[in-house]
């Protein structure tokens, strides 16, 4: 009887230390300087974790020649990222928070941007593009259901509908709100 208690109590203790690291399933409302949407983080393994998500915002604006601008007038998204984190051992053996899929990782996201919701002759027409981009980034809790997100890495955009692109820094900020 003695050592059934102390083998339940064991993977008691186990099972709430291991929740820490293993990522979480989550779905979000997600804000930043470009639109608002939704996403959906799917872990796939210890250090995997795929987030597809969908939103509006801002477009991508024709300008001449190779000219591109992100336009704010409103335009459907939808993206996909696979990260793969690197410290989340590491943030656990230093008692650090690991609630919320906090943690550093490699990411190679690809995001579609579709062309402008209404016609309006006074704006530049906006394209459907495709931006893939490798980067590396963090995500952090900020307390209960809060997340903040950076990434800094290289992107390739493409402009569908004449198949021409140029490659450029990427960068991303957003906060999120987890919905459960």
């Amino acid at each position: 009887m003695k050592k059934v208690a102390c083998l339940l109590i064991y993977f008691f203790v186990v099972s709430l230390f291991s929740q820490e690291e293993n990522l979480q399933k989550q779905f979000k409302a997600e804000f930043n300087f470009l639109g608002i949407g939704a996403s959906y983080e799917l872990p796939i393994s210890e250090n995997w974790l795929l987030d597809i998500g969908a939103g509006v915002g801002g477009g991508v604006e024709d300008g001449d020649g190779y000219v591109w601008e992100l336009n704010s007038s409103l335009s459907f998204y939808s993206k996909g990222e696979l990260r793969y984190y690197i410290n989340r051992k590491k943030r656990a053996k230093k008692n650090k928070n690991n609630i919320n899929n906090s943690g550093n990782y490699f990411g190679l996201q690809t995001k579609y941007f579709s062309k402008r919701f209404t016609e309006n002759s006074g704006l530049d027409p906006l394209t459907n593009s495709l931006l893939t981009e490798l980067h590396w980034g963090l995500q952090r809790s900020l307390g209960d259901n809060w997340l903040f997100n950076f990434h800094v890495g290289l992107g390739a955009l493409r402009k569908l509908d004449e198949d021409r692109g140029l490659m450029s820094p990427a960068i991303g900020l957003k906060f999120s709100y987890k919905l459960f």
